[in-house]
């Protein structure tokens, strides 16, 4: 890590969440093994990145379950009720 805190990053969560992600789910080292491999579609690499980004949110990647992000979207907040109420999130 460089230690640099300017890249983009998911509300509410820190870069040690997706190091955990990874670590703790098996099923979802072998799924970003795509993003070696430099004959993957782009379609492939976002298909990937979404079940990535499913999984951070604590979604089971098997492949017949996975819930898309439009579902995702469609769900109740996960974050704290508190942050709700921040006058910049209104």
């Amino acid at each position: 890590m460089s230690g640099c805190d300017t890249t983009s990053a998911l509300f509410n969560y820190v870069k040690l969440k997706f190091v955990q992600t990874l670590k703790n789910n098996n099923d979802l080292l072998n799924v970003i093994e795509i993003f070696k491999n430099p004959d993957m579609t782009p379609e492939a690499v976002v298909d990937v990145g979404n079940r990535f980004l499913v999984a951070l949110y604590g979604y089971p990647i098997t492949t017949s379950d996975t819930p898309s992000l439009a579902s995702l979207r469609s769900c109740p907040p996960t974050f704290p009720k508190s942050l709700l109420s921040y006058p910049a999130l209104a």
